[in-house]
């Protein structure tokens, strides 16, 4: 069987994890993540961000029993009832990984295209304090941190 390069990517309902009963199991997410992890670490993957896992030098059998091994974390049926995606990838490049040129500073993204924390602006990027009156960026809730423009750059 020809090996190669495989991912693994999942997706867990935090509502069906965590909320009370009858409509979730009343289980912490985290401790989910950390059984899923104790598995595919014992089938060689290595995780590249929380539920996305790789394993170089693999085959396609091997990868899918994996997955399915993964029904046996604790308590019985947790996974299978609260699973939202399962999925196996054949990886054949790393050429189409545009993290670096797509992170602010990168290739794509060289300008501020609003208000950003400071300490997230790398010193490649021009970047000013905005004025006194700036407005908040949607979403970000009101603190008096929040509300310092010295920790803002626009």
């Amino acid at each position: 069987m020809r090996r190669g390069t495989y991912g693994l990517s999942y997706d867990i309902s935090t509502p069906a994890t965590e909320e009370d009963l009858p409509h979730g199991l009343m289980i912490q997410t985290a401790e989910t993540y950390r059984q899923i992890a104790l598995c595919l670490e014992c089938s060689d993957f290595a995780c590249l961000q929380k539920s996305d896992w790789i394993c170089k030098n693999m085959d396609a059998l091997t990868t899918y029993y994996t997955m399915l091994m993964l029904c046996n974390i604790l308590p019985p049926g947790k996974l299978q009832s609260t699973v939202k995606g399962l999925k196996m990838h054949k990886i054949n490049s790393y050429h189409y990984d545009i993290s670096q040129d797509n992170h602010l500073g990168g290739q794509y993204a060289t300008t501020l295209e609003g208000p950003t924390p400071s300490t997230l602006v790398p010193a490649n990027v021009p970047s000013v304090e905005p004025l006194d009156d700036f407005l908040l960026p949607q979403y970000t809730k009101r603190s008096d941190t929040a509300m310092d423009v010295a920790n803002w750059k626009v």
